[in-house]
């Protein structure tokens, strides 16, 4: 992937749903203040269940996923940290943690900066079962 910070150009982004790591590096570096739209279509696979960037409410949430909050299946991301961190609690000072589904506006606060990462929520020991890529397009939102 080329190195890149975020502009507002809106751009589309494969996001395979077994990354090399954890997670998916989108960009360089975005910095707050900033309103990002990120709009997602697509299907992958988890333990040979299919689903699209909202997940999975019939698995209902996992405790030990990589956002507790978001279903098992949805995309989620977040800005800092590296593809191989798990955000847990402890430490979400560090990231900017947020669940993305099929749709959603995200407004980083000034104090916000960090490479974009993008992945499918699930627990770490679950990322071999994964199949497919969902398509990502960021956009400034106005």
């Amino acid at each position: 992937m080329t190195e890149r910070t975020w502009t507002a150009v809106g751009e589309k982004y494969q996001i395979p749903a077994r990354p090399d790591g954890l997670w998916t590096k989108v960009c360089d570096l975005v910095e707050g203040p900033l309103k990002l739209r990120l709009e997602a279509k697509g299907e992958w696979e988890f333990s040979k269940k299919r689903c699209g960037p909202d997940g999975s409410v019939k698995e209902g949430l996992v405790t030990d996923a990589l956002v507790p909050w978001a279903p098992v299946g949805a995309l989620v991301g977040k800005v800092g940290g590296s593809t191989a961190d798990k955000p847990d609690l402890a430490r979400l000072g560090v990231f900017f943690v947020f669940a993305v589904g099929s749709y959603c506006v995200v407004i980083l606060e000034s104090t916000v900066r960090g490479a974009l990462f993008l992945t499918m929520n699930d627990v770490m020991a679950g990322f071999d079962g994964h199949t497919g890529a969902i398509e990502v397009a960021i956009s400034e939102a106005r």
